[in-house]
């Protein structure tokens, strides 16, 4: 992601697609401008702006168009250096229907009772109780009415007051907060947490609001790749470090690159490049992006052959509609050492996130006959 869309959560300690100041979409901790020597997080420069320019270019141009921005924006990376960015091959984010392996900060202090509920849009929000601790307020919610298969990833404009109407956030209205947790729960309906970073009063307690909810689905779009590489079939199996020779490789005589989303409903492949080891792959989103697999919720990319039996991790630029996936490719090549000589290797591309949408809807939830 570009360097601006990156940053920290303390809880989670984990490097997460945001800005600062936004929710963490695993934990909802408020996240924090990236550390300058995180170990393995390059740093954002020249790349990265050259990729936006291509993002911002993609939309406006056809797809023979598109290739040939990318040819010149991967050209003119190399010439700057190399792409270095990566997501690593495990999901960074916890799945929305586990819990996520965060401790919250410091022990409890309290906790109170409430199985207070209210009904809007056809959804019946329960609020069962409120933990506090040093540090955390956690909110536990039970949500009947959801379709099977979605969660709750957010709260929209949550507002928490007292007897006397007196907010109880310090902010008074969160017009956003990520959930920290939802999941089936045994009986029907979803389990789902909330996380706040402070402790709240919770015997004051005597109503919480909603102003909306967003449900998600997992959705993932599967991209087909043919590459063919002759010389750098030729070279696998000697003693050349393939991955230096890539980065000094001025042409690439023979080489051909073709991408494909046969079966993709919420993206299309909008261009595609290959220089010196690398493949730049333009997106963008089939209707609104929220719903589509460029939303950054959950977002990743593995990379494997054909066959499943090499994973290499790609990484994904992603901002409204359009979005730029590149990935190095020499593993994959030398796992392809089994295919013919002339044989393309053939690749798979698998971009996952959330599909998230807005229901709109009034939950006051107070005790009944407050």
């Amino acid at each position: 992601m570009a360097g601006g869309r990156q940053a920290w959560c303390p809880r989670c300690d984990e490097v997460r697609g945001g800005r600062p100041g936004a929710d963490c979409p695993v934990c909802g901790r408020r996240l924090l401008a990236l550390p300058p020597e995180r170990p393995g997080q390059a740093q954002p420069g020249r790349v990265d702006q050259l990729l936006r320019r291509l993002r911002a270019l993609a939309p406006a141009a056809g797809a023979a168009g598109v290739a040939m921005l990318v040819l010149a924006v991967v050209a003119s990376a190399f010439a700057a250096g190399r792409l270095t960015r990566t997501t690593p091959s495990a999901p960074a984010a916890a799945p929305a229907t586990t819990v996520p392996g965060f401790i919250d900060e410091g022990p409890e202090t309290g906790r109170r009772d409430f199985n207070w509920k209210a009904q809007s849009s056809g959804i019946t929000v329960t609020l069962r109780s409120i933990t506090v601790g040093t540090g955390f307020t956690r909110l536990e919610l039970h949500v009947d009415g959801v379709r099977r298969g979605r969660n709750i990833s957010a709260l929209e404009r949550l507002r928490i007051r007292d007897l006397d109407g007196r907010d109880l956030l310090a902010d008074g209205v969160l017009d956003h907060i990520a959930t920290a947790a939802s999941r089936p729960a045994s009986g029907g309906g979803l389990d789902t947490e909330v996380v706040l970073d402070r402790p709240l009063d919770q015997g004051a307690v005597a109503g919480v609001e909603l102003g909306g909810l967003t449900v998600a689905r997992p959705l993932a779009e599967e991209l087909r790749a043919c590459l063919l590489d002759p010389e750098l079939r030729r070279r696998l199996g000697g003693n050349v470090d393939l991955r230096a020779w890539l980065l000094e490789r001025r042409d690439c005589p023979g080489c051909r690159l073709r991408v494909t989303c046969p079966e993709c409903r919420t993206i299309q492949v909008t261009g595609y490049a290959y220089r010196r080891g690398r493949v730049v792959i333009a997106v963008e989103a089939v209707g609104p992006p929220a719903t589509s697999a460029l939303n950054p919720s959950r977002q990743q990319v593995v990379v494997t052959d054909d066959n499943g039996g090499s994973e290499l991790s790609g990484w994904i630029d992603a901002d409204g509609a359009s979005g730029v996936i590149s990935f190095v490719v020499d593993p994959l090549a030398i796992a392809g050492e089994r295919t013919s000589a002339g044989e393309p290797m053939a690749f798979r591309v698998a971009v996952e996130a959330l599909s998230e949408q807005a229901v709109r809807g009034t939950w006051a939830i107070r005790e009944a006959g407050g």
